[in-house]
């Protein structure tokens, strides 16, 4: 079918199809596809259909809805896909874009001049997501500043890596998105990693709008929406407790572009089998335990061959963690694989290798509590772990378990802020309970008052309950709490 762009509308094989927003959509979705958007894995939001077309102010839902109806209702029914109608985002449909034969005002749109003609007939100086012809230089504090804050990211010391951001931000070059994106996306992850869901969703309100509004080049906007896909999905798990529809959430992320990005694979495969898990023991379903399993193995297999040492030892104590209760819950009972409890403990201790050969999780408590939850929930005997540790090449130079966990945390006293509250409120809880079981009850009763004077500064009313009531079964509870 001949297509021709003109003023008044489409021109469908010689009839007139009315309407002037039409041809001006059709060619930013052209222009789009053609820069590797307008696609179900790429769709074009309806801000950047309105960036596209220069000289619109706006680009109301009504006027999509019409133009679209119309389009909808004629030859050309099913080329422009959308999940909604008049609100998007918008793609095109392959098959019914090769039976087309596009025209701007009677010339035809051959590969060579398409790029320049379509931006001429939006009104544009250059198609928008191309290069910049000068992108602006990186001032050397900014390129520190951005450096430190990854160093330190990595080694998970959070707050010095959200220091070393702002002093980067103090140096951001004027008009530049690329720039700007890269700093709202480490904050976000930064604000995700210490459970501050309040920053998050300010951090990914601002990534969003640089992404759909700024000038940048659409495969770096199609990863950056990606990216924010990812971290909103963790948000819902996260903060709403919500994993069956964080899990609902990362089925729209596109497997092309997760291909192209073997971290950010490997998180979402994380991610993934931690929702499954919790969706497993609530539903005390076997089926969603072994899909819980299977994707926390992806998460290491992609850490593991990508050569990423953080991820690397994050999957690995998510894998054991999760392992160890599934099989506390009896879920993993009928599993052809027949996991085992001292399977859990190698890879936890895995973990713990992991950060001390690589220097990383210096700030961090969660594999010592894994550790002391396994111990107890199995009644683990010091000596099994401390045989298992030293053939890991990684002794633990304790008498137990009350005895490494105040060893842990003397090396993260000095910089306890850093350590998100709820990882401490968890870490001096199961620290009380080792130190009941070992017989030494007034060091845990002291253990408890940490726990209940964390536990206030938490934000969700529930786990601080939860909290509470953990002091209450142990008898721990202090009067004042």
């Amino acid at each position: 079918m001949k297509v021709d762009l003109v003023p008044q509308g489409l021109l469908l094989d010689g009839s007139l199809l009315r309407n002037a927003l039409l041809p001006r959509l059709l060619a930013a979705l052209l222009q789009a596809h053609a820069q590797g958007g307008a696609r179900p894995q790429a769709a074009c939001s309806r801000a950047e259909l309105r960036e596209r077309i220069v000289g619109l102010p706006e680009l109301h839902r009504t006027q999509l809805w019409r133009a679209l109806n119309l389009l909808q209702s004629s030859a050309l029914a099913g080329l422009v896909c959308s999940r909604t109608l008049s609100s998007g985002p918008f793609w095109l449909d392959e098959a019914r874009l090769a039976q087309c034969r596009f025209l701007l005002q009677g010339q035809d749109l051959t590969p060579a001049r398409r790029d320049r003609a379509l931006a001429a007939w939006l009104g544009q100086h250059e198609p928008p997501g191309g290069e910049p012809d000068a992108a602006p230089p990186l001032p050397l504090a900014y390129v520190d500043g951005l450096a430190r804050a990854d160093h330190l990211l990595e080694r998970g010391e959070l707050y010095p890596a959200r220091l070393a951001l702002r002093h980067a931000a103090e140096h951001l070059p004027a008009r530049d998105d690329s720039a700007a994106a890269a700093l709202a996306l480490r904050r976000a992850r930064i604000a995700r990693r210490l459970g501050d869901w309040a920053a998050l969703q300010d951090e990914l309100r601002a990534l969003r709008q640089g992404v759909e509004r700024g000038r940048l080049p659409e495969g770096e906007r199609a990863q950056l929406r990606l990216r924010s896909l990812v971290l909103e999905a963790w948000h819902r798990y996260g903060s709403l407790g919500q994993p069956a529809a964080a899990l609902r959430h990362l089925d729209t992320a596109g497997p092309p572009l997760l291909a192209q990005d073997p971290a950010l694979r490997g998180e979402v495969a994380n991610l993934r089998g931690l929702a499954l898990r919790e969706l497993a023991l609530a539903r005390r379903d076997a089926a969603l335990a072994e899909q819980s399993l299977q994707a926390l193995e992806q998460a290491l297999r992609c850490a593991s061959l990508a050569g990423l040492p953080d991820a690397l030892q994050i999957a690995a104590a998510n894998l054991a963690n999760s392992l160890a209760q599934l099989l506390e819950a009896g879920l993993l009972a009928g599993s052809a694989r027949a996991p085992d409890l001292a399977q859990a403990l190698r890879w936890l201790l895995l973990s713990d290798a992991v950060c001390a050969r690589w220097q990383l999780g210096r700030h961090s408590l969660l594999n010592t509590v894994f550790l002391l939850r396994l111990a107890e929930a199995n009644a683990l005997p010091f000596a099994r772990v401390a045989a298992a540790a030293a053939a890991q090449g990684q002794p633990l130079q304790a008498e137990g378990y009350a005895a490494l966990a105040a060893q842990r945390w003397a090396q993260c006293r000095a910089v306890h802020s850093q350590i998100p509250v709820e990882q401490r409120c968890a870490f001096f809880l199961m620290w009380a309970r080792h130190a009941q079981r070992d017989g030494d009850p007034l060091s845990a009763a002291d253990l408890a008052r940490q726990v209940a004077l964390q536990a206030r500064k938490l934000r969700d009313a529930a786990t601080r309950e939860r909290y509470r009531q953990e002091l209450q079964r142990l008898r721990l509870l202090p009067q004042r709490a």
